[in-house]
């Protein structure tokens, strides 16, 4: 039978998970594929189907008729169910129909309807029959009696296309009750990948390689290639086909906007969520946070910042051994371990072949089709086009960019047109030295010829929005572009020039359009903006300056308020913008003002979202500035937002001096918030260094300040942190009325930020004064807050505080758990390390109350090493009765013995303790007294440990299961645990805590197993 032509429907199915039922059974596994295969070709022969390709138990099968389609799906699940399948085999099958023209080849369907299919088919559970939206129209009133579709909505695909309306088939013999999709809107797929305007065309080859590469171990490839060859469409689409639901998810990080080498650690620390640490390089930070993770990110355009993008990957490499990393580069990096993957050419037609069913089966005219399709409504490739189609692609060497671009001209221009065009255009290109030239040029000269075919006005507009890094809005570009001739109610017109004819895209998102350049048409017109006459340049970008800095102040005004989500958002969007505005007031002679505006207007957002170490690094730069040295209001603002920073995210030594200036400067010009910020900056940091008295004698004169200026925010954080000394001086009411008043002010203004912070201080009292309930009910609501507003950084010490309030109730063992959890949240974020000197005293005192005394001794000697500043008053009095308690189980020396040896070690090593004695038991065993280091036990039986027992007694405190061990040590299972009885008739230890406890004793570091 030959294939239809035309639309027709496609049916796809296979077995769900076929290649774990392989490896599982094989012999059962035969049976039932053979099964399996006779009635799949029985169901969809009888009702006229064809089945066209199969391979193992994947048939892709065609369709002239829609509902003979739909009832062969139903068929073969019903089949499916009544089969007698092998004992003990879970054979579920997926059957999906999708419609479309399909492109032939080889007695073949391929092209973007066949793809869409196989995708259609891979969200899908065993068990479950999909339709599409596009089959869904075809078969209207025609669906088989008793069959019905249940609207399933609109799911993105693995192709990263437009999303498909999707149809679950319901009925007799139909399962139901399935989980979500296996769509990219699952929420068990975690990744941060965008939607594409166009389905994926091609390129199966090279998606089957990479997909090789990665499955066969190389962690960090090189999609190279020429500009607009398709290298970041290619790694977000094999990316997208990475997702498993396994690990940490895949992440993309683009570099396009990045303009610094410094700010690609930043950039990859932001996207994976990692926040900065102070006085630590950001990359060392980013390969802690990332770790043992398993994850994929890409690094999408890489060569303008190679050096840094080299340096990061190779970090990566050798610090996070389950970490990939997929790079797109014009050039290779040149590091050890990277595989170069070459992205060639789309593949053009032959010269002189011009038969449209032979020229559809090329990429590189599948790819022409699609987007001619989107400027002239019913394109298609016919007897009339057919040689023009194939010299456009011919002559346009298979460049996806260059074809899309041609493809945009079709609103104006035949393809003869264009194709004849090209020819004069590309004159050099026709002659004997045509192969010579470097296709980024030839991707050049067809830019050039789009930028000729815009009127002046449009090239103006064009080459002003150069400026903009990581696209914009309408009101961004009119702001920007509206000057000189171009009004405001001029550039929409332009802007739907520029994006029909492909030079800008524009992507809707949330019901509101967002524009953006393709990074090479970027680069063009901001050269084409620098050779216009002076100040044209510097006039744009002091525009775009100016445009954010309103931006950013007129967010501030929000932040902290009942609209606060939404502006948050907004300057997350445009904070490539943002960091470009921040660069180019560093560099503005004019005047450092507009400068010191922004980045102190940025305040609120870094503490809530982060960007806080790069902000303050243009902040202090900008206030270095000579002209920023005037006393100005701005610059005091600017000094009082760099110890806000500071306070977070950098070095805090010269808060004091920068708040002193600050109020010196704000009293000068009688300006009541900032003076009474200045003062609330000098109070904290008094504070912070132990001089109580200093910030109690001028608390109350800033909180007197701030409540003259009228401003509920000011006030409640001056209360706050009035409540915070007073409650640490020893007065709790006085403490607990500043906590009271300050919640009234927050919830009245909608201020959730500051709500968060004080019923945790008001917790944080609440349990110092004898009342646990009230202290866990404000804890788990400021918890709340910080989860559904999104602060992370308030989840480390909420984590933290709720953990004590667990030791106080006595359950260590919940208290643990959110000591841990606040532990990695805090790996994770980034947050300055003295916000987790808490969890880890946290872990020691539950070691001390329900684990072993020496265990516990040693999580106090590392939380005494990595406390930082003193305690909290709390926590002094849990931590010296606790200290007291455990120097009168174990006695003095061992006390110290097992303290000494914590302060040696590190917060991993608390963690992996905690977790490891934490662990369930083997079962119940005598009590024993283990020996100390160097001994033998009692009975004398046994001498020191082996080389070899020793690495499985240090796996085994580091947490690892007897399969873990045997895996890292090349052992068999049976083996470790011969290894472990000889360990355990030698040290006398029978449990796995008493074992942890004998290696701390025998100075055996804990090792933590891969995962």
């Amino acid at each position: 039978m030959g294939l239809s032509a035309g639309t027709v429907t496609l049916l796809f199915t296979d077995i769900e998970g076929s290649i774990r039922l392989w490896e599982a059974d094989r012999e059962a596994m035969a049976e039932a594929s053979a099964g399996y295969s006779r009635m799949v070709r029985e169901q969809v022969e009888a009702p006229g189907g064809h089945v066209f390709t199969a391979v193992g138990e994947a048939f892709r099968a065609v369709f002239a008729d829609p509902s003979a389609a739909l009832a062969a799906a139903v068929a073969v699940q019903r089949a499916a169910g009544g089969q007698r399948w092998p004992p003990g085999l879970p054979v579920r099958v997926r059957v999906a129909v999708h419609a479309g023209i399909c492109v032939q080849r080889d007695g073949d369907y391929v092209g973007p309807v066949v793809n869409r299919a196989a995708r259609l088919l891979a969200a899908g559970h065993g068990g479950q029959v999909l339709v599409s939206g596009a089959a869904r129209e075809l078969l209207a009133d025609r669906l088989p009696g008793g069959v019905g579709l249940e609207d399933l909505g609109e799911h993105r695909l693995r192709d990263l296309g437009r999303a498909e309306r999707v149809f679950q088939v319901t009925g007799p013999g139909l399962a139901g009750g399935f989980g979500p999709l296996r769509s990219l809107e699952d929420p068990a797929l975690r990744h941060n990948l965008p939607s594409q305007p166009t389905g994926f065309v091609g390129r199966a080859g090279e998606l089957a390689e990479l997909r090789s590469l990665v499955a066969g171990g190389r962690r960090l490839v090189t999609i190279t290639g020429p500009g607009g060859i398709g290298k970041s469409r290619l790694a977000v689409q094999a990316a997208a086909e990475a997702l498993d639901g396994a690990g940490d998810g895949v992440w993309l990080a683009e570099l396009a906007p990045v303009a610094d080498p410094d700010l690609v650690a930043g950039t990859v620390a932001a996207v994976l969520g990692v926040r900065e640490e102070p006085g630590r390089p950001v990359l060392d930070t980013l390969a802690d946070a990332v770790g043992d993770r398993y994850l994929m990110v890409v690094l999408d355009n890489a060569e303008h910042v190679l050096g840094a993008a080299a340096k990061l990957a190779d970090a990566i490499m050798r610090s996070c051994p389950r970490a990939y990393l997929l790079v797109t580069s014009r050039e290779p990096l040149g590091i050890s371990g990277e595989h170069v993957f070459r992205v060639p050419p789309l593949p053009v037609p032959p010269a002189g072949l011009a038969e449209p069913g032979q020229l559809a089966a090329f990429e590189s005219v599948q790819l022409f089709t699609e987007h001619a399709a989107m400027h002239r409504q019913g394109f298609a490739v016919d007897d009339a086009n057919a040689a023009a189609v194939a010299a456009v692609c011919v002559r346009l060497d298979g460049i996806p960019l260059a074809l899309e671009l041609a493809a945009a001209r079709l609103g104006s221009l035949s393809v003869t047109e264009i194709s004849s065009r090209l020819d004069q255009r590309f004159r050099l290109l026709t002659g004997g030295s045509r192969t010579a030239l470097p296709r980024h040029q030839t991707l050049r000269a067809l830019i050039d010829w789009s930028y000729d075919l815009l009127n002046p006005e449009e090239q103006v507009v064009l080459d002003r929005l150069s400026v903009f890094a990581g696209g914009w809005t309408l009101a961004a570009a009119e702001a920007v572009t509206a000057r000189d001739g171009t009004e405001e109610w001029d550039v929409l017109d332009r802007l739907a020039a520029l994006v029909g004819k492909s030079l800008i895209q524009a992507d809707e998102t949330g019901g509101s359009t967002r524009y953006r350049l393709l990074e090479t048409v970027r680069h063009y017109a901001a050269e084409r903006l620098a050779m216009r006459a002076s100040p044209e340049l510097e006039d744009t970008r002091a525009a775009h300056r100016d445009h954010y800095l309103d931006l950013v102040e007129t967010a501030e005004l929000h932040l902290r308020g009942w609209d606060e989500a939404v502006w948050l958002d907004r300057l997350q969007a445009e904070f490539d913008n943002i960091r470009a505005a921040l660069a180019f007031s560093i560099a503005d002679p004019g005047s450092a003002e507009p400068g010191l505006r922004l980045a102190a207007g940025l305040q609120w957002f870094c503490n809530m979202r982060g960007h806080g170490g790069e902000v303050l690094e243009a902040l202090t730069v900008l206030l270095e500035r000579p002209d920023a040295r005037v006393p100005t209001r701005a610059r005091a603002r600017a000094l009082t937002a760099s110890c806000h920073l500071r306070d977070r995210f950098g070095d805090d030594s010269p808060i004091s001096s920068l708040a002193s200036e600050a109020l010196r400067i704000a009293r000068g010009l009688a300006d009541a918030a900032v003076t009474a910020d200045a003062l609330a900056q000098i109070c904290w940091s008094s504070y912070e260094h132990g001089d109580l008295p200093a910030a109690l004698a001028q608390v109350d004169e800033a909180v007197e300040l701030a409540r003259a200026t009228g401003d509920p925010r000011l006030v409640a954080d001056l209360l706050g942190q009035r409540a915070v000394f007073v409650a640490e001086a020893g007065d709790l009411d006085a403490a607990l009325a500043d906590q009271e008043e300050a919640l009234t002010l927050s919830r009245a203004a909608g201020d959730n930020y500051r709500l968060a912070i004080t019923l945790t201080n008001l917790g944080v009292d609440e349990l110092a004064a004898g009342e646990r309930q009230a202290a866990r009910a404000h804890l788990q609501e400021a918890n709340m807050l910080a989860d559904d507003f999104r602060y992370p950084n308030l989840s480390s010490g909420l984590r933290e505080n709720m953990g004590f309030v667990d030791l106080v109730d006595a359950d260590p063992r919940s208290a643990r758990r959110l000591f841990l959890d606040s532990l990695e949240i805090a790996r994770i974020t980034g947050v300055k390390s003295s916000y987790i000197r808490g969890a880890l005293l946290g872990l020691a005192l539950a070691a001390g109350a329900d684990g072993d005394p020496a265990i516990a001794a040693t999580l106090h000697g590392i939380a005494d090493e990595h406390a930082g500043r003193t305690f909290a008053g709390l926590e002094v009095g849990l931590r010296d009765g606790d200290h007291a308690r455990l120097r009168a189980r174990l006695g003095d020396a061992a006390f110290e013995a097992a303290y000494a040896r914590g302060r040696t070690l590190s917060q991993a090593d608390a963690i992996t303790l905690a977790t490891a004695a934490a662990g369930p038991d083997p079962g119940p065993a005598p009590a024993v007294t283990v020996p100390v280091a160097g001994q033998a036990a009692a009975d004398g039986s046994a001498g020191l440990l082996s080389e070899r027992e020793q690495e499985i007694v240090a796996l085994v405190a580091g947490g690892a299961t007897d399969a873990q061990i045997a895996g890292q040590l090349y052992l068999s299972v049976n083996t470790v645990r011969s290894h472990l009885e000889r360990i355990r008739d030698k040290t006398g230890a029978r449990r796995r805590a008493e074992l942890v406890r004998y290696a701390l004793q025998a100075d055996i570091n804990p090792v933590t197993p891969p995962t």
